[in-house]
């Protein structure tokens, strides 16, 4: 009978283990102990399901051979998978080795085509041709993740490309120029391509009509708006229309040695923001928490950068002196900004400010001559105290209804050029707008700084603007880095790095010998006791 009662008992339990198993892939749970949980997904994925009526396919293209080799394929089949599970049945995942089954061909069809990877076997180095990409299909059509290594954003780019191949719906930026000597392709080319990825992009010229179809407009640099320029952006932000504006009421000559100083009174972009009421002012914003100015070299046929020093006129922005209320900042990476002026808010009734980044308390305003902007020179400027040290704002938000500029002015006019301007609107209803005093920033120069996080902070500032909240906190949902070199304030990051070093120099080594002191006491006194009882 007992062992009739132990067999029984064995084969309920191979039952239930069994029955665990099947239902692991549908009922599961997962740990996530990352800062900001970056690896589960987010509300808004969860509910995917609520915005597909018909079924989505969700392909992923994958070489075996680069799962033997390494785990992200794995931790991206995971999230893909999980997407599947909270979707009641509405994506479908599958997950494709394209060098099997004769897949190559349609994926490269669909835009996922090979990569070349090193292969080190056996001491032996060898070149292999792997697959790693995602497509996603809706009826007859589809969106491409041409190449996916990592799990860091991915939640992002799935979620945002589901809703456009489902809704085939294409969100639309605008990018106007406001500085004659700029274009696009060679100022903003990388700002151009990093907005490409989530937006359609089109040009806008000055003077021209703000097409009804444009989500959000980005003006960078203004100093060679006039009236005329300004009237269909006034009318386009009074129609319910948003915009980013990337401008300074200071000028930098390049081409005479970086001679700086104030723009000229007569600067009608910065009158317009002061009606919408932030004050761009005709000043520099210095501050000791700066990146170093360098110079690219050619040297042996390879670029090299030439630092010069210590610049006080392209100031970082830290996480810490960024407001935690906006989405656009909620988990901010850095922006470095170079020349640019503080700004001032001042909205009118109706309208709500907000201060998005600030200087640190360190910061100090240069609005009188002579203007050190020397590279050479600058550097003396953090070694002398000033009067006006301070914490300045250099990026702020408008919210609410917004005064027109031309409320009490005359329609523009330009010689030559006909317009059918009718009477202006004099407010517009509840819309929003982006200020950041630089228009530096987002050219090609945040390449002599390498501030990459430039342009993530202009691809947040489209998603405030194009009002895509949800979508928004997926994006900024990033992993912490907790290497010590990229801790952004300099009294910080000095007291990590001696804390590491007296942990690793001090206190390990004393543990040790402590350890092996404790050690040999025992031994001793075991010795002893065993030596008096013999």
């Amino acid at each position: 009978m007992k062992k009739r009662h132990e067999i029984i008992l064995f084969v309920l339990t191979l039952v239930l283990i069994l029955a665990v198993g099947l239902n692991a892939s549908r009922f599961f749970a997962r740990i996530d102990l990352t800062e900001n949980r970056v690896f589960t997904i987010s509300r808004v994925s969860r509910q995917l399901f609520q915005e597909i009526p018909e079924q989505v396919f969700i392909t992923y293209y994958v070489s075996d051979k680069l799962k033997s080799l390494y785990t992200f394929p794995a931790q991206i089949e995971d999230l893909l998978y999980e997407y599947a599970a909270y979707s009641r049945g509405r994506i479908k995942v599958e997950a494709v080795d394209p060098m099997q089954g004769g897949e190559a061909t349609r994926a490269e069809a669909l835009g996922v085509y090979p990569q070349q990877i090193e292969v080190i076997e056996r001491d032996q180095r060898s070149v292999a041709q792997v697959y790693t990409g995602i497509v996603i299909q809706y009826l007859d059509r589809y969106e491409t993740i041409p190449v996916v290594s990592r799990i860091e954003g991915l939640e992002y780019d799935l979620t945002s490309k589901i809703r456009r191949v489902v809704t085939d719906e294409e969100r639309v930026v605008g990018l106007l120029v406001g500085d004659a000597e700029r274009t696009l392709q060679n100022d903003y080319a990388t700002l151009y391509g990093a907005l490409s990825a989530d937006f359609q992009v089109r040009p806008v010229d000055r003077g021209e009509d703000i097409p009804t179809d444009i989500d959000m407009l980005f003006v960078l640099g203004g100093k060679d708006l006039d009236e005329f320029d300004l009237y269909p952006i006034d009318q386009y932000l009074m129609r319910g229309g948003r915009a980013l504006f990337a401008v300074k009421g200071v000028q930098i000559d390049f081409m005479r040695g970086l001679v700086g100083g104030p723009i000229e009174e007569d600067q009608p972009v910065l009158e317009m923001l002061g009606r919408y009421g932030v004050d761009v002012r005709r000043a520099f914003v210095l501050d000791t928490y700066s990146q170093d100015f360098r110079v690219p070299r050619q040297i042996m046929g390879q670029i090299m950068w030439e630092i010069l020093g210590q610049y006080p006129y392209w100031i970082t922005v830290a996480g810490q002196f960024a407001s935690t209320e906006n989405p656009i900042t909620a988990r901010f990476q850095g922006l470095d900004l170079y020349w640019p002026s503080p700004l001032a808010l001042d909205p009118p009734e109706g309208v709500e400010g907000e201060v998005l980044l600030s200087t640190t308390p360190e910061g100090w305003v240069q609005d009188q001559p002579p203007f050190e902007t020397n590279p050479l020179r600058a550097g003396m400027l953090l070694a002398v105290p000033h009067e006006n040290q301070d914490q300045y704002p250099v990026a702020a938000a408008l919210r609410g209804s917004l005064p027109s500029f031309f409320a009490d002015r005359e329609i523009p006019t330009r010689e030559g050029v006909p317009r059918d301007w009718s009477e202006p609107l004099t407010s517009s209803g509840d819309t929003r707008i982006l200020v950041v005093g630089d228009s530096d920033f987002a050219t090609e120069l945040y390449q002599y700084t390498g501030a990459a996080y430039n342009m993530e902070f202009l691809g947040n500032a489209a998603e405030w603007l194009s009002s895509s909240p949800d979508l928004l906190e997926i994006k900024t949902r990033v992993a912490r880095d907790l290497r010590l070199n990229r801790i952004q304030d300099p009294a910080t990051r000095q007291r990590s790095a001696l804390f590491t070093q007296l942990f690793n120099l001090v206190l390990v080594p004393l543990v040790v010998v402590a350890f092996g002191v404790t050690r040999l006491v025992l031994r001793r006194r075991k010795s002893t006791v065993r030596a008096e009882e013999a």
